[in-house]
């Protein structure tokens, strides 16, 4: 580990290839099916996580980790030899995550009164997340201090988008999230609804009869987002729909010819609000 470490939470949805590339410390968040306590897309593999996920009758409940946790990261890293440490976690619109983090920042300096430490919003979420963390880290890994780290981290949150389409309405309105007419409604008519995720705040991007069709038109609204002169990053991400993931990949890659592509599984614990069959990207151009 280099003298600067980054460290953020499992809703940054980051390949384990890319977190071990750049020594990327995770706090996994948690959720709760009845008395039992799972981590993050670390206790359960993707196929006995959604298959708990479709039959329980209740949403399991969600957790951010608390701020011992955080504590425990940045004591980790600082004993791996950084001198630095920059936490980015996701957007404080969304979860609490971003005040446990920085109340574990406040025990680890007082433990650690010579490390350096910053906690930052990311002001996003999912693969919008894990690409502003990885501009910190690549940032880290060329060299950089840590205001460099943060510089490069801030520099991305107003450039870096995310679009997704739901399956169904179902798991949100089992959390109270949409009227359950709107899920009724919309499962009658078989719509796929769109969503965009930019700078902290979720919209609603319209919805479409079909899968195909609601894939098509992610790649149509990334199209009115870019500059196609420009180096284009490109995230696609998926809650049990590889299959689709990598086909949209397919035809990103043949038409845009990013200069990184990657597919990586959706959180566990968003998809527990999402519900099975997302599939998104994240995105954004170079300067």
């Amino acid at each position: 580990m280099g003298r600067v470490a980054i460290i953020t939470d499992s809703a940054s949805c980051l390949p384990p290839t890319l977190r071990e590339r750049y020594a990327i410390e995770t706090v996994p968040l948690h959720y709760h099916f009845g008395e039992s306590c799972y981590a993050d897309n670390v206790s359960l593999n993707a196929d006995e996580f959604y298959a708990l996920l479709k039959a329980s009758r209740r949403l399991p409940t969600t957790a951010s980790p608390g701020p011992g946790i955080f504590l425990e990261a940045f004591r980790q890293a600082h004993c791996r030899g950084a001198q630095e440490l920059l936490c980015i976690v996701t957007g404080s619109t969304l979860t609490t995550t971003y005040g446990a983090a920085c109340q574990g920042a406040e025990l680890a300096q007082q433990e650690l009164p010579h490390a350096r430490i910053r906690v930052l919003d990311s002001r996003s979420a999912a693969g919008s997340l894990g690409f502003v963390v990885l501009a910190a880290a690549r940032a880290a890994d060329c060299g950089g201090t840590l205001e460099d780290a943060v510089a490069a981290a801030q520099d991305l949150v107003p450039r870096v988008h995310m679009i997704g389409m739901l399956d169904t309405l179902e798991y949100l309105a089992k959390g109270g999230r949409v009227p359950r007419l709107m899920n009724w409604l919309s499962s009658l008519v078989q719509m796929k609804p769109l969503f965009g995720f930019y700078d902290g705040r979720v919209s609603q991007l319209g919805a479409v009869r079909t899968r195909r069709r609601a894939l098509a038109r992610l790649l149509d609204l990334m199209r009115r987002r870019l500059s196609p002169d420009k180096p284009l990053h490109v995230a696609v991400f998926h809650a049990g729909s590889l299959h689709e993931a990598q086909q949209l990949a397919h035809q990103v890659q043949q038409e845009s010819q990013p200069v990184e592509l990657y597919i990586t599984e959706f959180s566990q614990v968003m998809s527990i609000h999402s519900g099975p069959g997302l599939v998104g990207l994240a995105f954004y151009n170079e300067p």
